[in-house]
């Protein structure tokens, strides 16, 4: 017989302790906890898939202006991850809360009974003479399967408990990292400054170094980048660069024959570089217009 085949009494043992209500009970808690893990990153990867991220954020497209449409298919985008990112750390807790202690208390039962109980008897089994080998190996089966329940359980718990805390870890660690709580009010805040046009306005030069990029958020490969960053500086931001993100929708390009020269100074800038006055929102910093300044 190999090392990895069982003998009959074997395979008996294992079945008998499958059977076990306890052990289907914590197998079944099990399956429901690794169904919840697949779950949860099946959707995870739809809301940050290029597909799904590009449908949401171009939902509003064409309704009211290009800052406005985009800032609110990034909202919903928001309200779908806070939801998801929430209920998978929520649930994953109240699992966790219940999956752990069942294993604590299962693992000590086993530990009772196999002292108590299940080892003493072993030994008494061990120890009969008029008894063949055979026999001996089905009293043991019995009585180690009668003995097992507890740890079997325990196992799958414990199994349960370690899905549930990586569920917890991942989805408690993307709601911190990413300030996903805070993102869905602070462009509902944005968007409140575009309808009542509240919005930070400044006269600056504009930095021809400008980069694809995206609102704030988690991203996988290949997101779309729906904006540009520009770096701004003037009297109204402080002298201090601030970043500004335009919508790609406002086809805004720097002037390309007086741009702004970081090699020069103040004084020759203001004669020959091109200044703007930028309309943006305080939170995410998205330009709402931006508009060239007559000399």
């Amino acid at each position: 017989m190999g090392p990895f085949r069982r003998s009959p009494q074997e395979r008996e043992y294992i079945k008998q302790v499958n059977r076990d209500p306890v052990v289907r009970r914590a197998c079944s808690r099990f399956f429901t906890v690794l169904l919840l893990t697949f779950g949860v990153l099946f959707l995870m990867i739809a809301l940050l898939s290029p597909q799904l991220t590009g449908w949401l954020w171009g939902s509003a497209a064409g309704e009211v202006s290009p800052a406005h449409d985009l800032l609110t298919g990034y909202l919903r985008w928001y309200w779908l991850l806070l939801i998801l990112c929430g209920a998978a750390c929520g649930g994953s807790a109240v699992l966790l809360a219940l999956c752990l202690p069942r294993a604590i208390h299962n693992w000590v039962v086993h530990c009772g009974v196999w002292k108590e109980e299940v080892i003493p008897r072993l030994e008494e089994i061990d120890s009969w003479d008029m008894v063949s080998g055979e026999e001996k190996a089905c009293h043991r089966g019995r009585t180690m399967s009668g003995g097992s329940q507890y740890g079997s359980a325990a196992l799958w718990y414990f199994a349960s408990a370690a899905l549930c805390f990586l569920i917890l870890l991942g989805s408690g660690g993307m709601l911190q990292d990413e300030h996903i709580p805070s993102l869905p009010f602070q462009a509902k805040e944005d968007l409140t400054q575009i309808e009542t046009s509240f919005l930070v306005q400044a006269e600056v030069w504009i930095s021809p170094k400008a980069r694809p990029s995206r609102l704030p958020g988690p991203y996988g490969e290949g997101q779309p980048a729906p904006v540009t960053c520009y770096g701004v500086v003037g009297r109204d931001t402080g002298g201090e660069w601030v970043r500004v993100y335009v919508p790609n929708a406002l086809d805004f390009s720097p002037d390309q024959e007086r741009l702004y020269d970081e090699t020069r100074t103040a004084v020759w800038n203001w004669e020959h570089a091109r200044r703007y006055r930028v309309r943006y929102t305080s939170n995410f910093h998205l330009a709402v217009e931006i508009t060239p300044v007559e000399d």
